[in-house]
């Protein structure tokens, strides 16, 4: 989508650009070598290709790059097991990785990743977590998508979502089993600070009683989109921004933020990596306030740092739900690292019966 964004501008000194990384985001000074040195070879960050990936660039790498002469070039393709292979070679192609869900916190128990330097990025006071390997810096939303011509009174809630009574019409769920135990659990009345660990077998009940009214499985994200706007579905379990993408386009479509569930991108180096120390300044880069201002505005991504969400353009802030919301949940992925394989078993076996 098209947006205009604030870009910051380039800091002519190395002095001004430790000041500016000082400046409430790291936890203790930051002395570099010198900036020859960092500029010598660029960083390479293994990210998501297409529309993403030029996101990432606009909202990060660039300005980056402008202020501290480091250079990055994108790749496409995470793949963790290339990374192991990278890293138990020695031979690292990749120096930064941009990962979510339980899959990191197995790597990082795998050794994969170097620890985050607490010194450089400030792990406190952030929308979600960070361990000692992983440092969010996107989140995104799940919530309800509806056509607003065709239900001008739509459920705003998971619970709403499975009142057929009151809320009539056909559902569209994903087949990934986390997001989808965790909308049953609420929408059978599970509060959400309670929600962890899950109660599976109540989740797995709850799907029983609500099959009937799911119309569409939906494996492939773009269809959580298509579906609806074709009138397969009247809801549809999806992503804020694709929905902010989807009216940019001039469907008609809106998304609640009344209830949603919150998604988390980390970023990690890998093990060994010989630019460990520009990948430490390119995290605490990345999760500035201001390039979180930056980046929700171009990606409809609620901001890691808490106060970036009230700098945020009011037409973006629209679409972005309220992580202090009592209704909003974070998705734990350590629970998916531990429970994953198991209940994606069981969930697979759920929607062939």
């Amino acid at each position: 989508m098209s947006k205009t964004t604030k870009t910051l501008p380039p800091t002519p000194t190395r002095r001004r650009f430790l000041e500016g990384l000082g400046t409430g985001i790291l936890a203790a000074p930051f002395v570099l070598s010198a900036r020859r040195t960092l500029a010598a070879d660029a960083l390479v960050l293994v990210t998501w290709g297409g529309a993403y990936a030029d996101v990432i660039r606009k909202a990060i790498t660039t300005p980056f790059t402008e202020e501290t002469g480091i250079g990055v070039t994108l790749v496409s393709g995470p793949d963790l097991s290339k990374a192991k292979a990278q890293v138990t070679t020695g031979n690292l192609e990749w120096d930064l990785y941009d990962g979510s869900g339980g899959s990191m916190h197995n790597a990082a128990k795998e050794g994969l990743f170097e620890e985050l330097d607490t010194s450089v990025i400030d792990t406190s006071n952030l929308v979600g977590e960070a361990t000692a390997h992983a440092m969010p810096f996107l989140i995104y939303a799940g919530g309800i998508a509806f056509d607003p011509e065709r239900t001008p009174s739509p459920p705003r809630t998971f619970k709403q979502l499975f009142d057929g009574d009151a809320y009539p019409g056909r559902i569209g769920l994903r087949t990934r089993v986390s997001e989808t135990l965790e909308i049953a659990l609420l929408a059978d009345g599970v509060d959400p600070k309670d929600l962890y660990p899950l109660d599976v077998d109540r989740a797995f009940a709850a799907l029983e009683r609500i099959k009937p009214r799911v119309a569409k499985w939906i494996a492939q994200t773009p269809q959580t989109i298509s579906l609806l706007s074709s009138n397969e579905i009247d809801y549809s379990y999806t992503y804020n921004g694709r929905v902010a993408s989807a009216k940019a386009d001039g469907l008609s479509i809106d998304f609640s933020t009344d209830q949603t569930i919150l998604m988390t991108q980390y970023y990690s180096v890998l093990k060994g990596s010989p630019k460990r120390e520009q990948a430490m300044a390119y995290i605490a880069y990345a999760t500035r306030p201001e390039v979180q201002t930056r980046l929700s505005e171009a990606y409809y991504s609620v901001p890691v740092r808490p106060g970036a969400l009230d700098q945020v353009a009011p037409e973006v802030k629209a679409l972005l739900p309220d992580p202090k919301d009592p209704r909003t949940v974070l998705l734990k992925e350590a629970f998916w690292a531990d429970n994953f394989i198991t209940l994606d078993r069981r969930f697979k076996e759920f929607l062939l019966a």
